[in-house]
């Protein structure tokens, strides 16, 4: 099935398994000759309660940020803060060395006590042995007030800042969250302080065929990811790979980005919170994957309410924030997110005592917690 699918003619109802009620169309009533999966945008039939949240219910640390592009934008970033209650935003600066960490720092030091820097790591060894330099770049990025690492991303081949010496076309596997060369990297990380986001796999469709099964398909499409080519790991085997990395480094605090992507199976999410005391998860641009079971998603922050922190991960806006809190604190029915989605979603209606903590004490506590594993 070619990614981009499309309903074409008109369909002959009576010998469809799944004709109307009312049988075939009446005439006029003509089909578009070509409609493609990817620009459908449905819009809600329900006459039904709607709510606008234009602040959050509680103040917010966003824990998963990359900031604005380019960064002179930072004085609006920081007014909509204020007006959407987001009392701190945690930066992913990209930067793996002091030099560029305090380059970027300098743009974020005009707004003090609003924004948390963490920089990335620097995994450009020669011939893959990396392990001495990313930890004496990583304590030099700490001393210049880096507070976290990340976001570390997988997604199969490898942590996509490996990069070996000497260039070349051929893309070289990285290493993954488990492998022995990150050992004296995330122990570092916990002697330091460093909490560490992490991302390993992508959502569950962009592994799975591109064909009509395909939950995700109108999105997976487009973040596809072949993992039957030699050298890449799918998606189980890198959640593998993520509990694996929590389980040898117990004092090194791990935020999985994304809730693991297993937003789709938070009963095996909930099991690595309960083997992995260590382990995190932030809910960033998951909000439309999580809206669509908000029920189970309520029992699921309940029985959890001290592992999930908020993040976006999204460019700033109220429109953005809207939705989230929307999705979070409302228990609206069958509304759709403009932006990405095209099934309907729904309000998960968290009570306060819940939202409290993914909203901000949460990451307080990893935060703290991490400060106190430190040395």
């Amino acid at each position: 099935m070619a990614p981009a699918a499309a309903l074409t003619g008109r369909p002959a109802w009576p010998q469809a398994r799944n004709a109307p009620p009312g049988g075939a169309p009446e005439s006029g009533q003509d089909l578009p000759p070509r409609l493609l999966l990817k620009d459908y945008r449905p819009r809600s039939i329900y006459k039904i309660p709607q709510s606008d949240i234009r602040k959050a219910r509680f103040p917010i640390i966003d824990a998963h940020c990359h900031g604005p592009r380019p960064l002179d934008g930072l004085p609006e970033w920081v007014k909509l803060m204020d007006a959407v209650g987001v009392e701190k935003t945690i930066i992913f600066t990209g930067a793996n060395s002091a030099a560029k960490f305090s380059e970027i720092r300098k743009a974020y030091a005009k707004f003090p006590g609003r924004f948390d820097l963490w920089c990335s790591l620097d995994l450009s060894g020669a011939g893959g042995a990396f392990e001495a330099s990313a930890v004496k770049a990583l304590k030099e990025c700490r001393e210049a007030g880096a507070l976290g690492v990340g976001e570390v991303i997988d997604k199969g081949w490898g942590f996509r800042s490996f990069r070996p010496q000497g260039g070349g076309a051929a893309r070289t596997p990285g290493p993954h969250a488990d492998d022995p060369r990150m050992d004296p990297i995330w122990d570092q990380c916990a002697q330091l302080g460093m909490p560490v986001n992490l991302h390993v796999s992508d959502p569950i469709w962009s592994y799975q065929p591109m064909d009509e099964t395909n939950d995700g398909l109108m999105n997976a499409y487009r973040w596809r990811i072949d993992d039957r080519q030699p050298g890449i790991l799918g998606h189980d085997a890198l959640i593998e790979t993520l509990e694996r990395a929590a389980q040898k480094h117990r004092r090194t605090l791990f935020v999985a980005s994304h809730l693991a992507n297993l937003d789709y199976d938070l009963t095996r999410l909930g099991q690595l919170f309960d083997r992995n005391p260590n382990l995190y998860a932030d809910v960033s641009a998951r909000f439309g994957e999580i809206a669509p079971v908000p029920k189970f998603v309520n029992r699921f922050l309940r029985k959890y309410p001290g592992r999930v922190v908020y993040g976006t991960d999204m460019t700033y806006s109220q429109r953005m924030f809207s939705n989230t809190f929307r999705i979070l604190e409302s228990e609206d029915e069958h509304f759709y997110d403009t932006y990405q989605y095209h099934w309907p979603l729904y309000g998960c209606g968290l009570p306060d005592s819940v939202l409290k903590k993914v909203y901000a004490d949460n990451m307080r506590e990893v935060l703290k917690r991490a400060l106190r594993g430190a040395g």
